[in-house]
């Protein structure tokens, strides 16, 4: 039943990706027809714009120009400076720099209005004042709907956005699911176990099923939020490596170094968005044959959490797995999309025998 569910979950995110290109052509194509007609209409039928009358059967040149201005004003405010708010939500530099750009698009196309354009199509001497109202009335026209329609657009963004983060968490949640026997009666076992080994003094054993328990706690009870502390994600990541420390034997010529560094108690982090780069260095840079080294640097700075991952690319592990080898962090890089947008910069390199990770985000 899970595993209906799960497909037919990822059959309509698939539907939804084509719907969600398809409507982006169809977007363009309406601009263009939008802009096309006014263009045409005001070329050829149009006899008199403000100052401007026909002098040789066509308006063609300063149509152009005030095309062109119209452009850059409506998609600078609506496709750059909107979404830039949205982001940084710094009401006055965002009005300052809007009123800027109108101003500065308003006074450019009056000036070259008055000392050109006017000369060919006016027969009475225009003042530069009268321009610059007019172009003031115009230009404020087209702010008023690149505002509308810039604004219009992210919110539908952002509610496209909780959608989505919706569809993933659900999907991650029955695929979760799909790969547990009853995880809440293993977690339960553990405990048991636990206490069986503290008892009969198998310290060693007690400890790898001690930190084992810790992570199945994590994961089933603490990390179904949108975010948890930074410092219980580290814990989780820690028994993670320690468990991978203790599977290694002697023959096992792997070195492991993890570093924490900076202030980790004040921030709060997506849960389990770190483990896969993690994982994917123990799966693919252990070799039973040469040594290896693994390097995990974890760095807060400020808001800015930094992940460094190294490992040694063996040789033998270039050839093996390639289907599946990427697909966690394909899956990570969405989620970082979704969660992050915006505030992080992931940086995978695979140069120099070496596969490296650098993971930047800046936290709540």
């Amino acid at each position: 039943m899970i595993e209906k569910i799960a497909i037919r979950i990822e059959k309509y995110s698939y539907q939804a990706m084509i719907i969600k290109g398809s409507k982006k052509y169809i977007e363009l194509l309406i601009h263009l027809l939008i802009w096309g007609s006014g263009f045409m209409l005001m070329t050829l039928l149009i006899k008199t714009i403000g100052p401007f009358k026909r002098a040789d059967q066509s308006l063609f040149l300063p149509v152009s120009f005030g095309t062109v201005i119209n452009l850059t004003l409506f998609y600078v405010t609506s496709l750059v400076l909107i979404p830039w708010f949205s982001k940084n939500k710094k009401t006055w530099k965002f009005i300052f720099l809007v009123l800027g750009l109108y101003l500065m698009l308003t006074l450019g196309e009056t000036f070259i209005d008055h000392l050109f354009f006017t000369y060919y199509y006016s027969s009475i001497r225009e003042s530069f004042v009268s321009q610059l109202l007019l172009n003031l009335a115009l230009n404020l026209i087209m702010l008023a709907c690149a505002l509308g329609y810039g604004f219009a657009k992210n919110w539908l963004k952002g509610e496209k956005l909780k959608q989505s983060l919706k569809q993933e968490k659900l999907l991650a949640e029955l695929n979760f699911l799909k790969s547990q026997i009853n995880p809440h009666f293993l977690f339960n076992v553990l405990n048991m176990a636990y206490s069986s080994a503290t008892c009969n003094g198998d310290e060693k054993t007690a400890d790898i099923i001690e930190k084992l328990s810790g992570m199945m706690r994590y994961m089933l009870y603490e990390s179904n939020v949108d975010r948890v502390n930074l410092e219980k994600e580290i814990e989780f990541l820690n028994n993670y490596i320690k468990l991978q420390e203790m599977r290694l034997s002697s023959d096992i010529s792997t070195e492991v170094n993890f570093q924490v560094r900076g202030n980790i108690n004040q921030s709060q982090i997506a849960p389990l968005i770190l483990i896969p780069f993690i994982e994917n260095a123990f799966k693919y840079g252990i070799s039973l044959d040469t040594p290896g080294e693994i390097q995990i640097l974890l760095n807060m700075n400020g808001k800015q959490l930094g992940l460094r991952v190294q490992n040694k690319i063996h040789g033998y592990l270039r050839t093996i797995d390639k289907k599946n080898s990427g697909i966690g962090l394909v899956n990570v890089r969405k989620r970082l999309e979704l969660l992050y947008p915006g505030k992080h910069l992931l940086d995978i390199d695979k140069t120099g025998g070496l596969f490296s990770v650098n993971l930047m985000i800046t936290l709540e």
